[in-house]
């Protein structure tokens, strides 16, 4: 008799698993049983482009809703700041730009780019003191900039579009909170950057006549004024490998977090403008601005990874990187995001 109940039962469980996946669902123990561990950390930057969505899925509980109950975000004054930490295993994983990614991997650091998740372009810029007029200005000049950050590859950029000789600035290697006091105290005549950091420093500078040399694909420099865009930069989600391959649903649950947060962006923008902006000390008609400028999209193509190789090409020809990358075969891992979110991902080898 117990046999045959339990022989009932089995046959019940399958036929209802059969039914489930006719439906085109799959039941929780066909997809896992959850994120392998309840820990992770992702660092992020202390801005909206990279760290905004990391910010607020924080905020809204958005981790322990995927089983991620001590998740951490660890926000960082720029990407190249978190090298170390992310270099040591103390983080998991880690955003930045694209650039800032590359800078990392070649210079040894096993690390596996699952996702883009934003266009940081339109936050991108420069400020500078009131005799900064033309890029040529630049020459002989103390530029402040985070190295190995996507502010270096933007500056170097800019000189090849605008004119002026890269060898002949003085790049000075600063986080950007030291660089908007050094440009606010006239100790260097530009900052190069991203947002919330450029508009502190054009207000630390108000009364000394600092102003946009370049911002958000504009240029203000004399004769060559107008829209001009001189990069692409994304913000990309990225693991260090060994812990991808033992925790691929944690993962997962990472990117599901985000990908709740990128759309809570989209469709709820002004509670997140106010989450963005108490946390970045903004004001939310600035950081609703901000937010505007920024494209946040889950995903990986085919012309995102290109673009991300050709970043690469032009670091190795900047010499800011010693040896030439192939971006598909050394660094995309695009499984998790294709478990996730299939549709994000029309990237093919």
């Amino acid at each position: 008799m117990e046999i045959r109940t339990y022989a009932r039962a089995h046959w019940v469980a399958l036929l209802g698993t059969v039914a489930f996946l006719a439906m085109g669902q799959q039941p929780a123990f066909a997809q896992g049983a959850g994120p392998e561990t309840k820990a992770v950390v992702v660092a992020s930057t202390v801005d909206p482009q990279n760290g905004g969505p990391w910010i607020i899925a924080r905020e809204k509980g958005l981790f322990a809703a995927e089983g991620l109950s001590e998740g951490q975000i660890q926000l960082f004054p720029s990407g190249p700041a978190a090298f170390p930490a992310f270099a040591s295993g103390a983080l998991q994983g880690m955003t930045s730009s694209e650039q800032a990614m590359l800078t990392l991997a070649a210079g040894g650091v096993a690390l596996k780019l699952v996702a883009v998740f934003s266009d940081l372009t339109g936050v991108h810029g420069m400020v500078g003191s009131a005799d900064i007029k033309s890029a040529k200005d630049l020459e002989g000049r103390s530029v402040g900039l985070q190295k190995g950050s996507s502010a270096e590859w933007y500056t170097r950029n800019l000189c090849k579009v605008f004119g002026c000789d890269i060898t002949k600035v003085k790049i000075l290697n600063m986080p950007p909170p030291e660089a908007v006091t050094a440009l606010a105290t006239g100790s260097i005549d530009a900052f190069a950057a991203w947002q919330p950091f450029l508009n502190r420093a054009l207000e630390a500078g108000k009364d000394k006549g600092t102003h946009w040399v370049h911002y958000s694909n504009v240029s203000y420099l004399a004769g060559a004024e107008g829209p001009r865009k001189i990069h692409n930069s994304y913000g990309v989600l990225y693991f260090a490998p060994a812990f991808l391959e033992k925790n691929p649903r944690t993962v997962e649950a990472v990117l599901r977090a985000l990908d709740k947060s990128i759309n809570l962006i989209k469709t709820n923008k002004a509670e997140a403008v106010k989450i963005l902006a108490a946390e970045l000390k903004q004001s939310e008609p600035d950081m609703d601005k901000l937010v505007s400028s920024i494209k946040y999209e889950l995903a990986l193509s085919n012309d995102l990874v290109k673009d991300i190789q050709g970043a690469a090409d032009i670091l190795l020809g900047e010499k800011l990187i010693k040896e030439p990358m192939d971006v598909a075969k050394t660094v995309i891992a695009e499984a998790p995001l294709k478990n996730v979110k299939p549709a994000a991902v029309t990237f093919t080898r």
